[in-house]
């Protein structure tokens, strides 16, 4: 049986999917991924592929994206598949790279606050800021994560590689996911990436940001649940 991977991204946890779980769920195991304790998104990727066994589909959102790209570059024979919703293959710029030490020092002098209602028009769609079964999820799990984790996420995220010759060489099917307003990791990143993989499949989530499995779940449900089931086939 097929292990599908699901792996949160930054400051969430693995309620990001509790509305595709259960029908993914159906005839295949799943494996809640664990980036938490850890400064490094190989560390976060050996630990997945240490944590189950035979074959996988990781399917990451964000950072998470970054993990399941780093499990196709070590191990691309343990995988069935690949996901990535809502991120990028790139390594991070100069300039991301001070934001992200920028946020660190904030969070390192006590003014770590998760994910604020003046953060969440950077992580949601428009129409979705007023509606609290998305907003209240996301600082839910913001605040579960907390500061010193967040640190080690952003550290984390800092320390990738580019993973485009990964893609390039990666020769299983794969799905790339986006929200159709995603201002952080908008669809032209997804679409480069699409275009580098051999096989993949481009989808793009309408009414949604950042966080499609919490803005549109069912569109996110039927993309992924198509998606694994044809790995069956």
């Amino acid at each position: 049986m097929t292990t599908l991977a699901l792996i949160p991204g930054l400051l969430l946890t693995k309620d990001l999917y509790l509305a595709q779980e259960p029908r993914l769920a159906e005839g295949h195991a799943i494996h809640h991924a664990n980036t938490l304790g850890m400064n490094s998104i190989t560390l976060m990727a050996e630990e997945v592929l240490d944590e189950t066994e035979g074959k996988i589909v990781p399917i990451g959102l964000s950072m998470g994206g970054y993990v399941a790209l780093e499990i196709a570059r070590l191990a691309p024979d343990r995988l069935s598949g690949l996901v990535v919703m809502d991120s990028n293959a790139e390594a991070d710029s100069a300039e991301k790279k001070d934001q992200r030490q920028a946020f660190i020092k904030m969070s390192n002098l006590g003014k770590f606050k998760g994910v604020t209602r003046t953060l969440l028009p950077s992580l949601i769609a428009a129409k979705n800021l007023d509606d609290d079964s998305i907003t209240g999820p996301v600082m839910t799990m913001a605040e579960a994560v907390g500061r010193d984790h967040f640190v080690l996420q952003q550290t984390a995220i800092m320390g990738r590689q580019d993973q485009f010759e990964t893609l390039r060489r990666f020769d299983k099917p794969s799905l790339f996911v986006v929200g159709e307003h995603d201002a952080l990791t908008p669809p032209a990143m997804a679409r480069a990436m699409a275009d580098a993989a051999p096989q993949s499949h481009y989808v793009e989530i309408k009414d949604a940001g950042h966080l499609p499995p919490l803005e549109n779940p069912e569109a996110v449900t039927e993309a992924l649940v198509e998606f694994v089931t044809s790995l069956d086939d």
